[in-house]
């Protein structure tokens, strides 16, 4: 019998590695240099409502998923015109991680590299991911976590001999609107999206959810603040500004030792890896919102095709990020 119900870890683990996913790479917005920091924690008090109504809709409808729950509340018509757009966001989500993903490995490590067998390979990944039960899922992050946390923790340290409080102050120099627009877009992107986890709701540890949520958001907050602290003090504001993928940037200017130099391509890897759980996720909701849609048994015969739409939706979102 298959084991679909996450534990607690798994599924802290799980939300932690999708907000992470892209930002990692993207960075964090940076237009407010050390007022980010303001922003950042700006917007987490905005997602910690957010995340608190997650776990309320779990405990209120349990062993349901979303789509589920769409159906029950708002009839049949509207709710598979909720279920259809749902399961479009979903597809149109992980095409866009793809992206960012696929840029990313081919500027940084595969230059002469066309992007298709990059995209091909990374979503195929994804969609045997999906395939596997979420159980799968949770342990693939649980592992990548403990990856990405180690990178986080040693590059953070190496930088601590450069930090300055000049770096990081004056604090609120930005007026107060700009720091807000741009924790709004922090909110959006990653926070926002978060709204994924609603369609694996039943796989939840029953009764934990609230715990789940506020334990992912402040490892989230940690997180964010360390790679964004890390970034600013090493490569500055008018670096980050012109980095495409500024701690790509940071990593590969970071010293840890006289002997260990240069490990960036370790650090990509688990960069990527991070992202095929967002990936994966996003495809696993786009095939169970389809599976909902047509009122069918067994979502895993839909993962495959909801992949391959995202790989050609991926492919031609926009031309290039150059």
């Amino acid at each position: 019998m298959e084991n679909n119900r996450l534990s607690v870890n798994q599924a802290v683990f799980s939300i932690v590695l999708f907000n992470f996913g892209s930002s990692v790479v993207m960075g964090i917005s940076t237009c407010l240099a050390q007022d980010t920091l303001l922003a950042i924690f700006t917007a987490t008090l905005f997602a910690l409502p957010l995340f608190l109504i997650f776990a309320r809709i779990m405990k209120l409808f349990p062993e349901q998923d979303i789509f589920e729950i769409i159906e029950t509340l708002f009839g049949k018509v509207l709710g598979k015109l909720i279920i259809a757009l749902l399961a479009f966001y979903a597809i149109h989500l992980a095409a866009l991680v793809l992206r960012n993903f696929t840029e990313f490995t081919q500027v940084s490590m595969m230059e002469k590299t066309p992007q298709l067998p990059i995209i091909i390979l990374m979503g195929l990944t994804a969609i045997y991911l999906a395939r596997s039960n979420i159980h799968a899922i949770g342990k693939w992050a649980v592992l990548c976590f403990f990856l990405v946390l180690f990178v986080v923790m040693i590059t953070f340290s190496a930088s601590l001999r450069h930090i300055r409080l000049d770096d990081i102050l004056p604090l609120a120099e930005h007026p107060p609107k700009q720091i807000f627009q741009n924790s709004l877009q922090i909110f959006s992107f990653p926070y926002g999206e978060t709204v994924i986890f609603l369609s694996v709701a039943s796989a939840f540890p029953k009764g934990k959810s609230h715990h789940v949520f506020l334990k992912a958001l402040i490892i989230i907050l940690i997180i964010f603040l360390l790679v964004f602290l890390r970034n600013l003090v090493l490569l500055g504001q008018k670096m980050m500004e012109a980095s495409l993928f500024p701690s790509y940037v940071t990593v590969r200017i970071t010293e840890i030792s006289d002997f260990v130099t240069r490990f960036e391509g370790l650090i990509s890897s688990n960069f990527i890896l991070a992202g095929i759980v967002k990936i994966s996720l996003c495809l696993l909701a786009a095939a169970k919102g389809v599976m909902a849609l047509f009122q069918l048994d067994g979502h895993k015969a839909f993962v495959l095709p909801c992949g391959i739409l995202a790989m050609a939706l991926c492919a031609i979102l926009f031309k290039s990020l150059m």
